[in-house]
């Protein structure tokens, strides 16, 4: 990857796309969101609202007054009864009289009697009950000449609705007998008071401060949006910049292509469209490579065939005159010198055994030139070496002869495989492949590339089977023998690349172009456990081919 670089033609424009979609709500903010936000406003905060406010807490204020209003009367009833008079200087009746005010009136909680001494002469209690607020009101009493013994219960503080209790009645005052009562009131009678006058006062301030209000969220939504914008326009640099970077490198390994590399491969990391390109221009690429290198195979096998062709004719062309004009000397001589005889009779022998011998090679070369071109149709693999079991013992008879055999493990299919295949050619392909596995074994060379003299006896094991790789169906036979050398690999293929003391070096490149002219290839590997395995692959058929 190259180092930074400025914005790209595409993300250039999938940023302006961005930038625009936007600042469509931007501008819907500062044109029409501020009226609305205007007559929102207005709606919710008016004067009307506002008065509605200000009568709810003046009709909670009226509300706390007629409680006040009441716990005063009711304080100044308790203050003002005959009863409490009369029973003043009898401790029992005032303490009887006392009791029964409190379960007279359901809102008191407390009623203490005091003498003019200031000491407590009666008392009546009852539990506050939750969710009340106390009023304490203290009345005086006409005071009477005898003294009441004073109780031992405690003091009680004074206090009114609003104010915090123990604070006195102001004009009140402690000398002589005196009552105090301790009233309640709802306490959801002062919170909603307080509620009221909180939300009025508040109200009232957002009124004042209307245009101020909407000023501040129109800049606050705009800033927040254009925010909002600037992120959006980051992230999208950032994405668009993954993207495009992917792009350059494809367009990049493109050009590359181009000028003539096929080793090229892109890294694939995200699973997007991109991607998916991207993969598809590896294959592509990795198409093109395996395409190229059996394009140039089958160009230097054209040009070796071209070569076999000529060099059969040149050498096949002379052989007829040498055997005929060696057959007429030899039948010539009317043997008069035995040794002379002798000589001419080995002579004779000789000559024949290599145009034999160039014969048989002119025959190959000729086969190897006159390969013809695969005419596919569809068939089965199992069909496939259902011919070449059938070839196993001519190939055995003529590899070994009279010499013991290795075993030979034939396995079919065990389902459908079907392909399009040329039948005489793919079968002579399998028969090179079992030929070569036997030669390994008879001359302890793996696929003929040692330079080891032949056994009389191999002992050994040939396997012949079919399998599937992906799309593909693969013809493979393997061997136990000494394996391929490493030096030797690159050069297997090769026309008339040998180190056997017999043969053309033709069998390998023959199979090689048969599998290519069929679309597929021909690999040679090492055997787990020792030994060689060759794989030819081909396409496999769709399911009507079979």
């Amino acid at each position: 990857m190259s180092g930074p670089r400025g914005l790209a033609r595409f993300e250039r424009k999938v940023l302006a796309a961005m930038g625009l979609v936007a600042l469509a709500p931007l501008l819907g903010v500062l044109f029409l969101g501020g009226d609305a936000l205007r007559s929102a406003y207005a709606t919710g905060v008016n004067a009307e609202v506002r008065a509605q406010l200000e009568a709810n807490v003046a009709l909670h204020r009226a509300h706390l007054a007629l409680l006040r209003e009441d716990a005063e009367r009711t304080a100044d009833a308790i203050a003002n009864h005959a009863e409490l008079a009369a029973a003043l200087d009898d401790g029992v009746a005032l303490q009887t009289h006392v009791a029964g005010q409190l379960a007279r009136y359901s809102h008191v909680v407390s009623i203490v009697v005091r003498g003019g001494d200031g000491r407590v002469r009666a008392r009546a209690d009852r539990p506050v009950a939750e969710a009340t607020r106390p009023l304490t009101l203290d009345r005086p009493l006409a005071p009477r000449t005898a003294a009441l013994p004073a109780t031992t219960v405690e003091d009680e503080p004074a206090g009114d609705f609003l104010d915090e209790p123990g604070v006195p009645e102001a004009g009140e005052s402690a000398a002589g007998p005196s009552v105090r009562v301790v009233v309640t009131a709802p306490l959801a009678v002062f919170e909603g008071f307080q509620a009221a006058g909180d939300m009025a006062e508040v109200y009232g301030r957002l009124l004042e401060e209307a245009e101020f209000v909407e000023g501040t969220y129109v800049a606050y939504t705009v800033l927040a949006l254009a925010l909002l914008i600037a992120l959006v326009l980051a992230v999208g640099v950032v994405v668009s910049r993954r993207v495009t970077a992917r792009v350059v490198d494809l367009a990049h390994a493109a050009r590359r292509v181009g000028a003539g590399e096929l080793d090229v491969h892109v890294p694939t990391s995200a699973g997007d469209e991109v991607a998916e390109l991207t993969g598809a221009f590896n294959a592509m690429v990795r198409d093109l490579r395996e395409n190229q290198a059996r394009i140039a195979y089958l160009r230097r096998i054209g040009a070796w065939q071209e070569f076999a062709r000529r060099l059969a004719h040149e050498i096949k062309n002379p052989l007829t005159p040498i055997q005929l004009a060696m057959q007429e000397l030899h039948r010539s001589y009317d043997g008069s010198d035995p040794a002379y005889r002798e000589k001419l009779d080995d002579a004779y022998a000789i000559v024949g055994e290599e145009v034999t011998t160039l014969r048989r090679l002119t025959g190959e070369f000729s086969a190897f030139a006159k390969l013809p071109t695969a005419t596919l149709a569809p068939a089965d693999v199992a069909d496939v070496l259902q011919d070449v079991a059938l070839a196993l013992p001519a190939i055995v008879e003529d590899v070994f002869g009279d010499a013991p055999a290795p075993a030979v493990e034939l396995t079919p299919p065990r389902e459908p495989l079907p392909v399009r295949v040329d039948a005489m050619m793919m079968k002579r392909a399998v028969d090179n492949l079992v030929r070569n596995a036997f030669q390994a074994l008879r001359q302890g060379d793996a696929a003929g590339c040692h330079d080891a003299p032949p056994e009389e006896a191999s002992a050994g094991h040939v396997w012949v089977y079919a399998a599937t790789e992906g799309d593909e169906v693969a013809l493979v036979v393997e061997d136990d023998g000494p394996g391929i050398p490493d030096a030797s690999l690159d050069r297997i293929f090769d026309p008339y690349f040998t180190t056997k003391s017999e043969g053309t070096g033709l069998g390998l490149p023959i199979v090689k172009k048969v599998a290519l002219e069929h679309g597929g290839d021909l690999r040679c590997e090492a055997r787990a456990g020792g030994g060689t395995r060759f794989v030819l692959t081909l396409p496999r058929a769709g399911a009507d081919a079979s």
